[in-house]
């Protein structure tokens, strides 16, 4: 009885070795396979990249490259005061499966994206083009800045503001337009606009039916090849004139092709310029405070005695014409 106890007992812990080498097995693959899908035990390198802000970004995030997942945020730093450069003050080490190391180049760039709306972030790495060099471990990746959630929700609340204010502009010309202000809302309400814009209207389809019975110049313009062969000779005829005068050797050839006439009427130019430079020293020397013109026209005395001269000259004129004997001298005639 002792003995079939003890192989009871001696099977019962059988079985729960079993079964905690199949729960240890178990854990074993569970571990391998998540470390498998997440890299856990990939050989890695270290790349560096710089940020303004990294808000919902945090030690241990999630680094992918094209999608995929390669790496994780490995630690975040600020930048020292002294080497900060630009706006960024944030650096961040990233771990990267070397598998990948030839997918990652100078002109990769490294991008911080949301997961859902929850507000967690995590690096996608661009990949690179095969003409740029690869990166080495410690190489800092160029980060490309995108609206968070925070900047789409401001953003699209002034959109929403903007949108308001326009409709409530829409609003306010709709409503002057009903109540018949402005030349809409006299379109909408006023049957006399109404009727003469259907007046012209029928008036320009008279127009036009006429214009394409051939009827007037412009129907016969359409209609009448004749009036356009005219036309097209006569352009002809402009267009061999233009030839004849451009090159031909007439007077409107010489005065378009020869340069005498501009040399010619350069130096009448000169020669007036030089008159008319010659006539302003003239009268400069005239209005002179020392000049007789100058004087003559400001000082009164000058012109009193002037028009004396010229009243004595006028007597002595009309007597002469009166006695004239009185001015002849006599003659005197001697004969030998």
């Amino acid at each position: 009885m002792a003995s079939e106890r003890q192989r009871h007992f001696e099977a019962r812990q059988l079985r729960v070795v079993g079964v905690i080498l199949i729960a240890l097995l178990l854990l074993a693959y569970g571990v391998y396979r998540v470390g498998k899908i997440f890299d856990v035990f990939a050989n890695r390198y270290t790349l560096v990249t710089l940020l303004p802000s990294v808000a919902g970004l945090r030690e241990g995030a999630p680094v992918t490259l094209a999608g995929q997942q390669v790496g994780q945020v490995d630690e975040i730093q600020f930048i020292p005061m002294r080497l900060k450069r630009g706006k960024n003050h944030l650096i961040v080490k990233v771990k990267v499966a070397e598998r990948v190391r030839t997918q990652i180049r100078r002109d990769s760039r490294i991008q911080v994206r949301g997961q859902g709306l929850l507000g967690d972030k995590y690096i996608d790495i661009e990949p690179g083009t095969l003409r740029m060099a690869m990166l080495h471990a410690g190489d800092t990746i160029p980060a490309v800045i995108s609206m968070d959630m925070e900047q789409f929700l401001a953003r699209a609340s002034l959109m929403l503001d903007e949108a308001d204010t326009l409709i409530k502009d829409l609003g306010s010309i709709t409503a002057s337009m009903a109540r018949g202000q402005g030349t809409l809302g006299q379109l909408l309400h006023d049957e006399r606009l109404y009727n003469r814009m259907v007046s012209a209207t029928e008036e320009m389809q008279g127009l036009l039916a006429q214009i394409n019975r051939g009827e007037g110049s412009l129907g016969q313009l359409i209609r009448d090849p004749q009036m356009y062969r005219r036309m097209v000779s006569a352009v002809a005829r402009v267009d061999s004139l233009g030839t004849r005068i451009l090159h031909g050797s007439g007077t409107l050839s010489q005065l378009i092709g020869s340069d005498s006439l501009y040399r010619g009427l350069a130096g009448t130019a000169a020669k007036a310029d030089a008159a008319a430079g010659k006539l302003s020293e003239l009268i400069q020397k005239l209005t002179t405070p020392n000049g007789t013109l100058n004087k003559f026209l400001t000082d009164p005395r000058l012109f009193d005695e002037f028009l004396k001269s010229v009243i004595d000259l006028q007597t002595f004129i009309a007597d002469v014409r009166q006695n004239p004997k009185k001015y002849v001298p006599p003659v005197n005639v001697k004969v030998f």
